[in-house]
């Protein structure tokens, strides 16, 4: 039997087409368990992680403790100004901690940046691999109904890379900035409590208008973004369609439409510009004030002799510190938000099991097969349109060695037909059979292998001519190679090429060959 395997006619619309009328946007995806961005940790991520969290914590700690030691130093000047030699003993004391607390700063910070980077990659890398293989691994139903292929490539370029920044360097950063808070405040506490309550209570004040600036940022970026990504669009679709946007003479209407997408993001550029200026300078501002404020009210405390001037400082800036530390980490939870959906995605088509499984070792092999091909009553409709039958009570026998021909108007089911056949969707009810046997009860890897199509509009991988050929017999020798290609009367054109059949493929099309 031959056929001749075109696009279908109509007859199987997918969501991959777009632009339909009656095309719903599909509902957003769910998000996963924060633990479940893990999910593809193994025993050796489990050690980089706890390595990373203990050099996050401890690098975290460093600055407030620093500031404690820098407090005691800066009192030790005032309180033995008339003893050089005591107060030359305590510098050299708390210069060797600061050695000490700088070594810890360097271990940590390396073992907080390396281990967190070094188990993202790990687990990312898993998740694409086994991603990509569950793609594979998928019916064609699924394509039609569930996913697009630009979702699959999206999700391994994009979705991927937002959980490894989730799950490597924003949860690093994430637990830096949050043992910064909790040590900046215990130091301030434990110092001068008075001076630690007025820093806490104008530190909210510096963080309101911190992330007034961030999410201001953030909108106009999204804006920026958009703007950008139309115009791309527009710059895509011309090029890839230059011949009809030359034939048309539209190279000037592109070209205006591509400049105004790129006036409306220059001027949201500016926008971004002022907002950066205004917002930065706010920012800085009430710092300052605020640091007046708190260096008022910490020489009030040390004339009435509360405290002494270095646990002031210590305290002003470890609170304040604390603050800012905190406001620094919300950015890592937005973070996490996006990457438990974009997970969420991923492991939707993971956890996916196909209706047809494609590596199920289930059925039967037959020992030989004379290739005699008939439907009984098929009836079948389209996953994504089960309420139009393209096929109502259809029966067909084709004798084996026969030659058919299937005429008919597009969108009466002749590409159904052949995918029927090569099983990338079960009837709805009837039988397909080969040589007598229902194709449900054969395995599917072995009923695939015994099938040979060339399609209407055959697809070429950017690879060797020899590499698209083995792809219908994996282990085919260099004869058999050279045969099926006389057979497709391709084998003189290639043995013209310099590099016979290794010549490269993308080397071919950009050359203008047609093979």
């Amino acid at each position: 039997m031959k056929a001749s395997n075109g696009k279908p006619e109509g007859e199987s619309p997918s969501p991959a087409a777009g632009g339909g009328d009656d095309e719903k946007p599909s509902p957003p995806a769910p998000s996963v368990g924060f633990g479940e961005l893990f999910r593809f940790a193994d025993g050796l991520d489990c050690i980089l992680m706890a390595i990373g969290t203990a050099g996050a914590i401890v690098h975290g700690c460093s600055l407030p403790v620093f500031l404690r030691f820098f407090a005691d130093l800066v009192d030790s000047f005032g309180s033995n100004s008339d003893d050089p030699d005591t107060m030359v003993r305590q510098v050299v004391k708390y210069a060797f901690y600061f050695l000490v607390v700088g070594a810890a700063i360097w271990a940590s910070s390396w073992a907080e940046i390396s281990c967190w980077m070094w188990t993202g990659e790990r687990q990312t890398t898993k998740m694409r691999i086994k991603y990509l293989e569950a793609a594979l691994n998928q019916d064609v139903r699924y394509f039609d109904t569930e996913v697009r292929t630009s979702d699959v490539v999206y999700a391994i370029n994009a979705d991927a890379v937002i959980v490894q920044d989730a799950i490597s360097e924003k949860l690093g950063n994430f637990i830096h900035y949050m043992a910064t808070f909790v040590s900046g405040f215990l130091v301030g506490f434990t110092a001068v409590w008075q001076l630690a309550l007025v820093t806490l209570a104008v530190a909210p004040l510096i963080a309101v208008i911190g992330g007034i600036h961030t999410a201001t940022l953030a909108k106009l970026s999204s804006k920026s973004q958009n703007a950008l990504s139309q115009a791309s669009n527009i710059a895509e679709q011309a090029l890839a369609q230059i011949r009809t946007v030359q034939s048309f003479v539209g190279e000037c209407r592109v070209l205006q439409a591509y400049s105004l997408s790129l006036k409306l993001a220059q001027r949201i550029g500016y926008r971004t510009g002022l907002a950066k200026g205004i917002g930065l300078g706010a920012t800085y501002f009430t710092v300052f004030c605020c640091y007046a404020l708190l260096l008022w009210y910490g020489g009030h405390l040390v004339r009435h002799h509360h405290t002494n001037g270095g646990l002031a400082i210590a305290t002003m800036f470890s609170v304040m510190i604390g603050g800012l530390a905190l406001g620094q980490s919300a950015p890592s939870m937005t973070a996490f938000a996006k990457a438990r959906v974009a997970a969420a995605k991923i492991y939707r088509t993971i956890d996916h099991k196909p209706s047809i499984e494609r590596n199920s070792e289930a059925g039967t092999e037959l020992n030989a097969v004379t290739g005699h091909v008939e439907f009984k009553n098929v009836e079948f409709a389209y996953p994504s349109r089960p309420d139009v039958l393209i096929l109502r009570n259809f029966s067909l026998s084709v004798a084996a060695g026969k030659t058919l021909a299937l005429v008919g108007s597009s969108g009466s089911g002749k590409s159904t037909v052949v995918s029927l056949i090569e099983r990338f969707y079960d009837p709805t009810s009837g039988q397909v059979l080969l040589d007598g046997h229902d194709i449900k009860t054969l395995k599917l890897r072995w009923l695939r292998q015994q099938i040979g199509l060339v399609s209407q509009e055959p697809t070429l991988f950017a690879t060797t001519i020899k590499e698209n050929l083995l792809l219908g017999r994996e282990h085919a020798s260099q004869v058999e190679i050279e045969e099926a290609a006389r057979v497709a009367n391709a084998h003189s054109f290639i043995i013209k090429l310099p590099d016979g059949y290794d010549s490269q493929l993308s080397v071919l099309l950009c050359g203008g060959y047609t093979l």
